[in-house]
């Protein structure tokens, strides 16, 4: 069936939005993690100006959407996007793009491979079928700058440390370098602060003497943040050890959503009304 012959919402699902003006319609791709080879940034150029007015639009996600595509334009826009590896997107109740920062593949702060687990959830979850729609960010410390806390789910990469405190000297070089104050000196050896720690890794490397390794490295799991008109953070729900735990939890948070969530009703929403510890209970058993 040719897109022109498909409704507005069914559109919409699609990553095809209505423009406001007659006939037009703003082509949104699909682009995990907000990546783009140079190859295939050439060919979404091309194709605007082939298929629009040549402009493109950077957005809020780390998306890119083409704006002024002719509604008779759609097929072979899409077929063309589709080519170039940069499909069309989804909006509308679906899970949208999914988000996240560079990761320890760039940045000297980051724990865990946001571009790895980034994948794998969009591989197991973009496009679905929601309630409402459904926003996920993946951030590789508690930098947090992918802003896992503002979406309805978020994952952050957290790192416990283990200290040899029989060998410490007391040097007290670990105490600077955490950036919560977290280790204090006591009685000549260092002490973690447990209830101050965030898990952002800080700490190892830090000893001179190499005493402060890492004990294990994973995820912290957020649901039910948003934005807009009434903001709210979202709350954590659990930590993992690894990426395939983390999505087989959000699996679990999807299917409970199917279930639970009113349609057009957020999911930070849904938890309030339900109860957040029911939920807990339901999700991790």
């Amino acid at each position: 069936m040719t897109l022109e012959k498909l409704d507005i919402a069914t559109l919409k699902k699609s990553g095809y939005m209505k423009q406001r003006q007659r006939d037009l319609f703003v082509v949104r791709l699909r682009m995990p993690c907000g990546n783009l080879t140079s190859e295939q940034l050439s060919g979404v150029a091309r194709i605007a100006r082939k298929y629009a007015t040549g402009n493109v639009h950077v957005t809020m996600r780390q998306g890119i959407q083409i704006p002024n595509v002719d509604i008779h334009n759609l097929d072979i826009i899409t077929k063309e996007l589709e080519d170039n590896g940069t499909p069309p997107g989804s909006c509308g109740p679906r899970v949208r793009n999914i988000t996240s920062c560079p990761g320890n593949s760039e940045c000297n702060y980051g724990i865990i491979d946001t571009y790895r687990i980034g994948g794998l959830l969009d591989k197991e979850f973009f496009g679905e079928d929601m309630p409402v729609k459904i926003k996920f960010a993946v951030t590789g410390c508690p930098n947090a700058c992918a802003k896992p806390q503002e979406n309805d789910f978020g994952v952050m990469g957290v790192l416990k440390p283990a200290i040899n405190t029989e060998e410490c000297t007391g040097c007290g070089t670990c105490t600077f370098m955490c950036p919560e104050k977290a280790i204090i000196l006591e009685n000549d050896k260092i002490k973690i602060l447990w209830d101050k720690c965030n898990l952002c890794g800080a700490c190892v490397g830090a000893c001179p003497s190499d005493l402060i390794i890492e004990e294990w490295k994973g995820q912290k799991i957020f649901v039910g943040g948003k934005i807009g008109r009434h903001p709210m953070l979202g709350k954590e729900l659990t930590a993992t050890r690894s990426d395939q735990e983390t999505v087989a939890i959000f699996r679990k948070i999807i299917d409970w959503s199917k279930k639970n969530t009113k349609i057009g009703e957020r999911f930070g929403d849904c938890l309030e009304r339900v109860g957040f510890e029911k939920f807990r209970k339901d999700i991790l058993g």
